[in-house]
């Protein structure tokens, strides 16, 4: 199994930075489940144009398919991945495992979602972290990846 670090340039801005994540995929290089970091909108879908909101992460698990509420990132044709870890699966499943606990620790922190700050890039950040794998340098700069340099499990412990 394999753990993927995935990045999809944001049409609406030219393309030019990028919507982060992760991906849980097969030996085939088929998606089982992804995180998106991101806001949530009042009725729980996932805000796809998020200026605002609570910051979420949201899993999606291929199986069970609904893009209102679980974003598919991975299977978008403008999408592309660098591979962060392959291993067998129960250790790959205890570095998912790791980003779900990160995951939740986002989510109970009570940080909004921020454009340039806290957003998909500086979860997908975070979740790298917890996980205890590198993060590929494109994904942090400042051009393509707006707020992928922010330390968010630590602002998530202390909330500005």
């Amino acid at each position: 199994m394999k753990i993927v670090f995935g990045s999809w340039p944001i049409r609406f801005f030219a393309g030019v930075p990028f919507h982060n994540f992760l991906a849980l995929v097969d030996e085939a290089g088929e998606p089982l489940r992804e995180l998106n970091g991101g806001a949530r909108k009042a009725d729980g879908t996932y805000n796809y144009q998020a200026l605002y909101g609570s910051l979420a992460v949201v899993e999606t698990n291929y199986s069970r398919r609904d893009p209102l509420y679980f974003p598919e990132f991975t299977i978008r044709p403008a999408s592309y991945a660098s591979l962060l870890f392959q291993g067998g699966a129960q250790e790959t499943e205890e570095r998912w495992s790791a980003a779900l606990a990160a995951a939740l620790a986002i989510e109970r922190s009570g940080l909004r979602y921020s454009l340039l700050r806290r957003n998909s890039n500086s979860v997908a950040a975070a979740l790298v972290q917890a996980m205890g794998l590198a993060l590929p340098k494109a994904a942090c700069g400042l051009i393509r990846a707006p707020g992928g340099r922010n330390i968010l499990l630590s602002a998530a412990s202390h909330p500005t």
